[in-house]
C-alpha cells in the first residue's frame, strides 16, 4: 500500500466563516461619516463624486471623507493601519473601490 498524504485546503476568499466577512449593516447613513477608499482601478475621480452626491440626496445629514484623504490603490487601502486612519477620521462606514 502506498503512503497517504494529507492536504489542508484553505478558502481563497480570505474568510473561513461567512459570518466574519462583513461588519453589521448600519440602520441609516444619516448622521454618519462615510469614508471613501479608492482602489485606483477605474476613474475614482469621476465615480466617487457621483456616488457621494447620490448618497447625499438620500441621506442629507451624512458627512463624507473623500478618497483623496486616504492612500489610493490596492496596496494603499490594504496596508496595515488603514483601519486606524479611517477610525481617526471618524468613519462609521466605508465605500471601497467603486467599479471593476
Amino acid at each position: 500500500m502506498k503512503d497517504q498524504i494529507a492536504i489542508e485546503v484553505y478558502n481563497p476568499a480570505g474568510a473561513m466563516r461567512p459570518g466574519d466577512v462583513h461588519a453589521p449593516r448600519l440602520d441609516t447613513l444619516n448622521g454618519k461619516t462615510i469614508c471613501e477608499l479608492a482602489d485606483g482601478q477605474w476613474r475614482d475621480e469621476k465615480t466617487f463624486p457621483i456616488i457621494r452626491r447620490l448618497l447625499q440626496e438620500r441621506f442629507p445629514d451624512a458627512k463624507f471623507v473623500p478618497f483623496t484623504e486616504f492612500p489610493i490603490g490596492q496596496f494603499g487601502i490594504d496596508a496595515d493601519g488603514i483601519e486606524k486612519k479611517a477610525k481617526g477620521k471618524g468613519c462609521d462606514a466605508v465605500i471601497v473601490g467603486n467599479a471593476g
